[in-house]
């Protein structure tokens, strides 16, 4: 049972109020004075007499509910709450790009894959996000290669340390946080279109951070800077989303699947044995067009760390 005030995964199933809100859960099945069972279309409980209706006067002395403790600042705590979240809808989409597009690989084999419903944070992990992780876990902070922190996405961070930071906020917060399947991302990236990018068939510098002194089919030139930008430092795509093109590439929770046979939809997360190069999506600051493509995908082997590479979190609803 969750509660639908915090999401807090309630482990008691007689439970009146959720143990972390407080909230009422509204349980017409229980009784209200003694939380037992009720019978269906009872009048009143058989363990105390109470009516379904209401607690009678001879109860009035019973315990009643605590005071409800105040909801954790998630935001302060973690620098991250439910107003992150974007929700993804269940559906079924072309996975791959068409053997006409522009850059295209061989590796991106168009076919079908149903998705699940589930949520994916709005923009990249950052700085600000990773960095709380490491002070409270004692860890190194990773390099921010000079061009800051704060809210630039947190880069130079391997796969197994990105699994690590989502099972300590899982810890701290009764999310299911991990990352994302790579058929999840595209569907994501995608929102829907079958273009190249979100965008339509081109990309520009005022739409993502990528190395655009290069055209993409006919598509205008632009600015390479060189570096990451901070989240959120462009437009969402259609369903509410930052930075799937570019900025930088992150980390997916499935292997490498060069023919796309089933993997793309695999989570290896918590595999330790399988060091399998994982998926990387979405491009970087340091990619031309070409390869911040919804379809384009890359490896990385789990250990390794790299100054392009950040990742974003998916939360199972």
């Amino acid at each position: 049972m969750e509660c639908t005030a915090c999401g807090c995964r309630i482990a008691d199933p007689e439970a009146l109020f959720c143990p972390q809100c407080g909230v009422d859960l509204q349980r017409p099945d229980l009784c209200r004075a003694c939380c037992k069972p009720l019978l269906p279309k009872a009048n009143y409980c058989t363990r105390c007499g109470a009516p379904v209706e209401g607690v009678p006067e001879s109860t009035a002395t019973l315990p009643t509910r605590p005071p409800a403790a105040p909801r954790p600042d998630y935001r302060e705590l973690y620098q991250v709450d439910e107003a992150d979240w974007v929700a993804i809808d269940a559906g079924e989409y072309l996975m791959g790009s068409r053997e006409e597009e522009v850059y295209r690989f061989d590796s991106e084999r168009q076919h079908k894959v149903e998705v699940a419903p589930f949520q994916l944070l709005a923009h990249a992990v950052t700085f600000e996000m990773y960095d709380t992780f490491c002070r409270a876990e004692r860890l190194p902070h990773p390099a921010d290669e000079g061009w800051g922190r704060g809210q630039r996405p947190a880069i130079n961070i391997t796969y197994w340390s990105a699994v690590e930071y989502c099972d300590w906020l899982n810890a701290k917060t009764g999310w299911s946080v991990r990352l994302p399947s790579e058929a999840e991302w595209e569907y994501a990236c995608r929102a829907g279109t079958l273009t190249p990018f979100h965008t339509g068939r081109h990309i520009t510098d005022q739409q993502a951070n990528f190395d655009a002194r290069f055209r993409y089919d006919g598509g205008p030139k632009g600015e390479f800077r060189g570096k990451t930008l901070a989240v959120k430092s462009f437009d969402p795509n259609p369903w509410g989303l930052h930075d799937m093109h570019g900025n930088v590439w992150e980390w997916c929770a499935s292997p490498y699947d060069e023919r796309y046979t089933g993997l793309e939809r695999h989570d290896a997360a918590h595999d330790r044995d399988d060091q399998r190069e994982r998926v990387v999506r979405g491009g970087s600051w340091g990619n031309v067009a070409g390869g911040i493509r919804s379809a384009s995908r890359n490896k990385l082997g789990p250990n390794l760390h790299f100054f392009k590479v950040g990742f974003r979190i998916a939360r199972d609803t």
